[in-house]
């Protein structure tokens, strides 16, 4: 394996982190010696994941049981 620190032409997408590399950005080619076909492009260092939430997320409704008796769940 060869690796060269180059600037992309175009955008590309990150093989670790599976984001956008872009355009004019310095990134990491990684070439194989013995199958030069296969490429691998990297950030030189993958951002890091968005603190986002999901939004409109329901919580299931807890089960009640009408009776005080406690439920024996077969074995």
């Amino acid at each position: 394996m060869s690796e060269k620190v180059t600037i992309a032409k175009h955008d590309l997408i990150c093989d670790l982190c599976s984001r956008r590399i872009p355009k004019g950005s310095r990134c990491r080619i990684i070439r194989d010696d013995f199958m030069p076909g296969i490429v691998y492009f990297e950030h030189l260092r993958c951002p890091p994941p968005s603190a986002t939430v999901e939004e409109n997320i329901q919580p299931k409704s807890p089960v009640i049981h009408h009776n005080n008796m406690p439920v024996m769940m077969p074995a």
